[in-house]
């Protein structure tokens, strides 16, 4: 998939005509899949591109930023989710105060006609464009049939009949529905950071943890103990992970933090993502390390059952993708010690 910033520097020799999704993407969950899929059948169709439309930033960052959500995927893993679709160009404009004061002709007329040459727009039921959210999904099937291009307006995917949405994922996640969220995603919901040095507490009792350091404005699950899937330096771990403040030791600070079950091995500073699952349990305060040891170890157990049971049912080539860290593989017996020392 090609990737670029400016559709106006698309030569029109290299795309003659193009079919383009529209759509913010973020977490690219069922509806937007459905979105892409449609643009990606009606270009397969008819000989033209399949463009996907969108920005380099959530809209809200500029024109509300006290009104910004937390993100499902920062733009490397909304890329290459969108690239799975088989999407063929992913135009990432850059979304500023002069974007945001375009009127909806204006993009239309000079994004989606005079850059992308589009014959063909796809976008939800909900797709709003334009100088303050003035376009609409019904405007754009006015201004297609004015510029000379079709609409497909796509209908709302539901899970449970609840329509698929970012929001709706944020919201499942914040209050710890991890599974809720998976189902609305197509795959488990995951975050990903690099593994810093923490204050060395899980190791005195059993269980090292890895303190991931997440990247700021992006989503992570409420506060609770999860079965998840750890990967780092091309392995794929079983693992608990921890979304808290640590109230047996009167934390404060909200952190991310992952026992890898079985595992040994030094990953410090090393990139690591982390699916969540299933949520185990509430993060709760102990009354003494060894009463949290024994929680831990009953955790492990629950945890290993989830997975066990996961990946029973999600066998290799049939369930939902797992995008892996950016890192050489390695075996776990090439490291010794503790895994998070």
């Amino acid at each position: 998939m090609k990737v670029v910033r400016d559709p106006g520097t698309v030569d029109a020799s290299e795309m003659p005509a193009s079919v383009v999704a529209l759509g913010t993407f973020d977490g690219v969950h069922l509806g937007h899949q459905e979105i892409l899929g449609r643009c990606v059948a009606h270009a397969r169709g008819t000989g033209a591109r399949a463009v996907a439309f969108t920005f380099d930033r959530h809209p809200l960052h500029v024109v509300r930023p006290h009104l910004a959500p937390p993100q499902l995927t920062d733009i490397e893993d909304k890329l290459a989710l969108i690239e799975a679709t088989g999407i063929d160009i992913a135009v990432v404009a850059h979304f500023d105060e002069a974007f945001a004061r375009a009127t909806p002709e204006e993009f239309v007329r000079e994004v989606l006609v005079d850059g992308l040459r589009a014959t063909r727009a796809v976008a939800g039921f909900n797709y709003t464009f334009g100088w303050r959210a003035r376009g609409t999904a019904d405007v754009l099937m006015d201004l297609g049939k004015k510029c000379g291009f079709d609409v497909d307006v796509v209908e709302p995917v539901t899970v449970g009949g609840v329509p698929v949405g970012s929001t709706e994922i944020r919201a499942r996640l914040s209050r710890g529905d991890v599974a809720g969220a998976r189902a609305m995603l197509g795959r488990p919901f995951s975050v990903k950071g690099t593994v810093v040095p923490g204050h060395g507490r899980g190791r005195t009792i059993g269980y090292p943890t890895a303190n991931v350091d997440v990247s700021r404005g992006m989503a992570v699950p409420g506060r609770g103990v999860y079965a998840a899937v750890a990967q780092v330096r091309g392995m794929e771990l079983h693992a608990v992970a921890n979304v808290g403040v640590r109230p047996t030791f009167e934390g404060r600070a909200l952190g991310l933090e992952v026992f890898a079950i079985d595992f040994t091995g030094d990953i410090y500073g090393e990139a690591i993502r982390v699916f969540f699952v299933e949520r185990l349990r509430d993060e709760r305060k102990f009354s003494s390390s060894v009463a949290l040891a024994s929680q831990i170890a009953e955790d492990v157990r629950c945890a290993k059952r989830v997975l066990v049971s996961w990946y029973s049912g999600h066998t290799k080539g049939s369930g939902p993708s797992m995008p892996r860290c950016e890192s050489p593989a390695i075996h776990s017996g090439d490291e010794v010690g503790c895994i998070f020392p």
